[in-house]
């Protein structure tokens, strides 16, 4: 399970090295190969190749007619890519992908439970100074889904 908050930077190549934690889940529970993505929220989101098979799963019984769904669909299919780690447990992180969620030098990374989200430092800092005002509607949300 990917646990933890990690702050790192992007090379010039775009390489970011995954944290020791994150490589251990990786090794111990999955392979060594990553797919990234782009999230609607401007940050991406990598998963181990299981979990993105287990997401597909999913998505391949969804309505595909469906606006919102064929729009996700374009959207995490176009920018996903394979990112195996290299020896020194490096990603390369493609331009688009880069470009989508505005990293520059400095990210932060989170682990959530399968995936770890990758972010701008500013961008996650203001996604973060609004949860406080939607506490109150995330504890009904949970609750509804019987959390």
């Amino acid at each position: 399970m990917f646990l933890g908050r990690y702050e790192h930077t992007v090379d010039s190549k775009g390489r970011v090295s995954i944290p020791m934690k994150f490589r251990e889940v990786l090794t111990d529970r999955y392979e060594e190969k990553l797919i990234v993505t782009a999230d609607f929220d401007q940050c991406l989101v990598a998963y181990p190749i299981s979990e993105w098979q287990r997401l597909q799963e999913k998505a391949q019984n969804l309505p595909t007619m469906q606006k919102e769904v064929k729009d996700w669909l374009r959207f995490s299919y176009s920018y996903a890519t394979e990112c195996p780690l290299d020896r020194q447990g490096r990603v390369l992180l493609t331009m688009p992908l880069r470009e989508h969620a505005r990293l520059n030098k400095g990210i932060v990374m989170l682990g959530l439970s399968n995936k770890i989200e990758i972010w701008d430092p500013k961008r996650l800092k203001e996604k973060e100074a609004q949860l406080p005002k939607n506490f109150e509607k995330i504890g009904e949300t949970l609750a509804g889904l019987g959390f």
